[in-house]
């Protein structure tokens, strides 16, 4: 974590970012992601948008999408559903990594870079869940379904934690630069 840190530029941060919008864009508003499976299914949409969820709400989910939106869940949206949240990973841990450097490098802020490799993982293993169900449709795994709702729920969790760690690491530098600052005027 330390050398993470330690190499932790804007430079980087921004490429991540960049990296992060573009797939981002994407999975959201091309054919080739959400776009193109709500035209396909009239607007019904996927697991991943609920915060927990029943094997009986993922059957309704999944019966809305229709057999053509099933398969095109499987085939287009999770393949690019696990490149997205490696993207995101980048994009928070290099901004907490460089905010980490710029505000205490040596604190305990600096394990709060895990946080973005947690929403990561949690968000690969919603994916597995997805798969399972949508390959067991119409007889759906429940060990799917318990994998997919609570891997959910753990990864919003700890998409929020990202934000939540950068909103306070950003204030923090911005008042520890506006004191050093008073402090050089004085």
């Amino acid at each position: 974590m330390k050398t993470i840190i330690e190499k932790a530029t804007l430079k980087k941060a921004l490429l991540f970012t960049a990296v992060f919008a573009a797939l981002y864009i994407i999975i959201n508003f091309t054919t080739l992601g959400l776009a193109g499976l709500l035209r396909i299914t009239n607007g019904a949409n996927i697991l991943d948008f609920q915060f927990g969820y029943s094997a009986a709400k993922a059957y309704d989910i999944l019966t809305a999408l229709g057999q053509e939106g099933r398969s095109f869940y499987l085939f287009h949206i999770l393949p690019l559903d696990f490149p997205f949240p490696l993207s995101g990973m980048l994009f928070y841990a290099g901004w907490i990594a460089l905010l980490v450097k710029l505000v205490a490098p040596s604190s305990a802020a600096r394990f709060t870079i895990l946080v973005p490799l947690l929403s990561m993982m949690f968000d690969w293993f919603e994916n597995i869940g997805a798969i399972i169900m949508l390959n067991t449709y119409p007889n759906l795994s429940v060990p799917g379904v318990y994998l997919g709702s609570v891997s959910g729920m753990l990864k919003m969790i700890f998409s929020l934690g990202n934000i939540a760690i950068i909103v306070v690491l950003l204030v923090t530098y911005l008042f520890k630069t506006v004191k050093n600052k008073h402090k050089v005027e004085r």
